[in-house]
Formats: structure tokens, C-alpha cells, sequence
């Protein structure tokens, strides 16, 4: 019989099993015939893993070659992404900036609408002197630089940060609070703040910062509203820390159930009506603190007591890199 595998040829020279003389020709070449079946099975086995392996190669070359770019992609997509949230989270809290306008503005608008006609009376009246009108009119420029500087605030709240800047926190987070301060004094809310001064600034988006501690401030307010608490209070405290400018602010609303207090940051999560809340508040504030700021941003509840005032509530921790 002759052998074409020459792989079997050799392995049976080197047995001694090539002379076969001696062996029973028919069952020896039956078992031959057998082997090299087993052979050339082997072989055309071994060319296929072959062949996918040079495909495989070739492919993983391809992914190699392509991958940065499809990286690259993925990250513009990503942050196309993130910019979109972004600016729907500002256009859904629009409507509670209206709503804060407008609490600014009532009280100043009343009163210069009170100075000037109670002013106009006494002028046709012939009872007012130069001083009194003097004084009136010091007191309108007076609300009318107040209304001026709400506009300001509420434009920077709403510009969009165009490149990192070196910003002090504690300015930021004051400029919120006076975007929010008549929201909470007509709901009865006391907004308790810790006088601090941190010794080196940040390096950051402070607009996007300033919308984070407007949404915590915002989110305190409703859960305080919702809980139906007598006294409801929020207390703000600034921690100096080495390698953070870090903000605590802590409300009495009762705290978040446990079981969604793993949730709260994911998208699109809310416990609020769909009318009222759009549950990406949360999400983007996390993503501004540390993704773009590289900082962290925390909840738990606490049960504290603060100045003789007890506080049972969410208690938030904003810590935000030193310059």
C-alpha cells in the first residue's frame, strides 16, 4: 500500500513500522488506511484553523486600525450626549425660574409702585418737600438696582461655561441662594448658613456649579413642602478641607426611603410627578461635580443635632477640588 500522507510516513519510519512484512497485510493496511484518514482529517482541520486564524488576524487588524477613530466617535457622541442633558436640564428648570423671578420681584415692584403713588399724592397735595421726594426717589433707584442684580444673577445662572476658571465656592453657591431666597421665605423655609471663608478658590464651571446648588436647594424645598414639616429648615455648612472646598447642605424633610436612596442620581429618575419633575436634576449635578470637575457628590441621611436645632433629613456633600 502506498502512503500519500507523508506526516504518516515519517512517524511510521521512525516507528520501524514501515517493514511490515512480518505483520498480517490485510489487517495491517486496513488499519493503515484507517490512520491516515485520521491524518488527512487532521490536516484539513489544521488548514481551516489556519484559514480563520488569517481571518481572525485580518479582522483584529482592521478593529485595531479602526478603533481609536471609533473611540473618538463614541466620546463626541458621549458628550453630545451630556451636552443635550445639560441643556434640558436648564430648560426644565425653567419654569421654577420664572417662579423665582417672580417672588423676587414682587415685593420690590410693590413697593416702588407704593413710593411713587404715595409720592404723586402728596405732590398734588402740595405736601411734600424736596427731601421726602429726594428720599423716594433714593429709595426707587434703591429696588431698582435690586431688580438689576436678580437679572444679573439669573443670566449668569443661565451662561454657559465655555472653558474652566478659578472661582470661589462659597460666592457661587451665594449667588443660588439668592436666585432661591424668596422661594423659601414665602414657603417659611429657614436657610440656616455657616459663616466660612475657604483659603484657596477652585478651578471650574462655576455656572455649572451654581446650577448643582440650585437643584439641591430646589430639591430640599419640595421635599420640606411635601413632608408638611412645622419648622423647615436647611442648614449649609462650608468644611475647609486639604484638597477640597467641600459644601454640606442638610434639610429636615425626614430623609429619602432607603430604598431609592441608591437611586436618586440615576437618569430620569424621580419620585416627584411627571408634571413637576424630570429626574435628570440630580443625574446632571452628579456628572458636573465629578465628571467635569473631577470632585464628588454624595447623599445620606443624617439625623444631626445643629445650634440646639435638630435636623432629620438628606444631608448632600458637594466637594469640589482646590485649585
Amino acid at each position: 500500500m502506498e502512503i500519500k500522507n507523508k506526516v504518516l510516513t515519517r512517524q511510521l519510519k521512525k516507528t520501524k513500522l514501515d517493514d511490515c512484512e512480518h505483520i498480517d497485510q490485510d489487517k495491517f493496511l486496513k488499519f493503515l488506511a484507517l490512520v491516515e484518514d485520521a491524518y488527512e482529517s487532521m490536516d484539513s482541520n489544521i488548514y481551516r484553523l489556519e484559514r480563520a486564524l488569517e481571518i481572525s488576524t485580518s479582522e483584529l487588524r482592521n478593529f485595531n486600525d479602526t478603533l481609536e477613530e471609533r473611540i473618538t466617535s463614541e466620546v463626541e457622541k458621549n458628550r453630545d450626549k451630556d451636552q443635550k442633558l445639560l441643556t434640558q436640564s436648564r430648560y426644565a428648570g425653567m419654569g421654577e425660574m420664572i417662579g423665582n423671578i417672580a417672588h423676587q420681584w414682587r415685593q420690590p415692584l410693590s413697593a416702588i409702585s407704593s413710593t411713587a403713588s404715595g409720592m404723586t399724592l402728596q405732590i398734588e397735595l402740595d405736601l411734600a418737600s424736596k427731601e421726602d421726594i429726594l428720599n423716594s426717589y433714593s429709595k426707587i433707584i434703591e429696588f431698582t438696582n435690586f431688580l438689576t442684580q436678580t437679572i444679573d444673577d439669573f443670566r449668569g445662572y443661565l451662561k454657559e461655561d465655555k472653558e474652566k476658571i478659578s472661582f470661589d465656592v462659597i460666592d457661587t453657591f451665594m449667588k443660588s441662594k439668592s436666585i432661591i431666597e424668596a422661594v423659601y421665605k414665602n414657603n417659611d423655609i429657614d436657610l440656616n448658613i455657616k459663616e466660612a471663608k475657604f483659603r484657596s478658590p477652585s478651578f471650574g464651571f462655576s455656572s455649572e456649579l451654581a446650577q448643582v446648588f440650585l437643584n439641591i436647594l430646589n430639591n430640599a424645598k419640595d421635599a420640606l413642602i411635601e413632608h408638611k414639616e412645622k419648622e423647615r429648615r436647611v442648614y449649609v455648612d462650608f468644611i475647609d478641607e486639604p484638597l477640597y472646598n467641600t459644601i454640606k447642605i442638610i434639610d429636615n424633610a425626614g430623609g429619602i426611603p432607603e430604598h431609592i436612596l441608591n437611586k436618586i442620581f440615576d437618569p430620569y429618575f424621580t419620585t416627584k410627578h411627571k408634571s413637576q419633575g424630570t429626574g435628570i436634576g440630580l443625574y446632571m449635578s452628579k456628572d458636573i461635580v465629578e465628571k467635569n470637575m473631577q470632585g464628588e457628590l454624595s447623599v445620606k441621611n443624617v439625623q444631626v443635632t445643629i445650634d440646639n436645632l435638630e435636623y432629620k433629613g438628606a444631608s448632600f456633600t458637594i466637594s469640589i477640588p482646590k485649585n
